[in-house]
């Protein structure tokens, strides 16, 4: 099967998880406030807001759906069931390919505070005894990837560095989390990220091949929200207040990590303490969205346009939707 036929599927299963997971309805608030309904991957973005003291707006009401990647929630926000959504940065790329109507309102990106950022988010694996010892070794091997996230861009990227393309490897679709594929001798090298990554690394289940994150892919969080929600001026409204309330929960949870470590821990169904490692080990920080964003995002889809994997080339400025820098520079300015 090709990359980009593997990419389509994914797409269209999400599609149909999305749906399972929101139904087709928009919710009406009992109270007559907005009621926000936002796609969460793993509970992690509700927890961090709850741990912070931000999980409660007074002029609208979230409601929350959890996936476990990007494109089902992109899915139902072009469905109609949902407003807002976290992931990554990859997804956008396929949605705008594909014309979904949605656009990235807020990104955090790694902290470069000096000695704050002691890791990386995402990382291509192997089992401790592989006789792999570097990326160009895996030309003709099978390598684990869930098409269309971020952890795509990161194999792309790595294999482009060492002179290979994803053409070059036998690429085999990740359907579970964790290492499953890697563990039963399927796969060769698998794409892994938090929580599990950390884990992994912690108890020495895994070595890593070679990370992901800055150089390698910038590691952004992207707040994307639906044309039709940004349309609504009192949606909007709600969505520009949780786009702050983003960003004022990331600084806390990165001045706090033992104190928001409990709640992520029960999410992630780990110890505390490993928990914390994985605040710590990657800190990120909200920022207006500027032409370092935008250039960034025009390279990953540039990249993927030269593999084949999206037909035209994209203006990647034309997937942002500026309107909230001012409120994310106040929080900056106030740190």
């Amino acid at each position: 099967m090709s990359v980009r036929r593997t990419v389509a599927r994914a797409l269209a299963v999400g599609a149909l998880l999305a749906l399972a997971a929101c139904g087709a309805g928009a919710p009406q608030g009992a109270d007559g406030k907005v009621v926000l309904r936002v796609g969460d991957q793993l509970g992690v973005i509700k927890a961090t807001l709850d741990s912070a003291g931000e999980g409660q707006p007074a002029d609208y009401t979230i409601q929350w759906s959890n996936f476990t990647a990007g494109p089902p929630i992109i899915a139902a926000q072009t469905g109609g069931s949902l407003d807002v959504g976290w992931m990554a940065e990859t997804p956008l790329v396929f949605a705008q390919a594909a014309g979904s109507p949605v656009k990235v309102v807020g990104v955090s990106r790694p902290s470069d505070k000096p000695g704050e950022r002691q890791g990386f988010p995402y990382a291509l694996v192997v089992l401790p005894d592989s006789p792999l010892r570097s990326v160009a070794d895996l030309r003709g091997k099978a390598v684990a990837v869930r098409s269309g996230t971020v952890l795509q861009y990161m194999l792309a990227r790595q294999l482009a560095q060492a002179g290979l393309g994803l053409n070059d490897v036998k690429t085999l679709e990740v359907t579970s989390l964790g290492t499953s594929l890697l563990d039963k001798g399927a796969a060769d090298a698998q794409t892994v990220n938090e929580p599990f990554l950390t884990q992994m690394l912690e108890t020495g289940k895994v070595r890593v091949l070679a990370p992901g994150g800055p150089p390698v892919t910038p590691g952004f969080g992207y707040v994307v929200a639906s044309d039709k929600a940004l349309a609504d001026p009192k949606r909007a409204k709600a969505i520009g207040d949780l786009v702050v309330r983003l960003a004022r929960a990331n600084l806390w949870q990165n001045a706090h990590a033992a104190q928001a470590a409990p709640a992520l821990a029960k999410i992630y169904r780990t110890d505390p303490r490993i928990a914390q490692r994985i605040i710590e080990r990657t800190p990120s920080v909200f920022a207006p969205i500027d032409g370092t964003v935008i250039a960034a995002h025009q390279q990953e889809a540039d990249l993927f346009h030269k593999e084949g994997l999206i037909r035209n080339r994209l203006d990647a400025g034309a997937i942002f939707d500026t309107r909230f820098n001012p409120l994310i520079q106040r929080v900056e300015d106030n740190r």
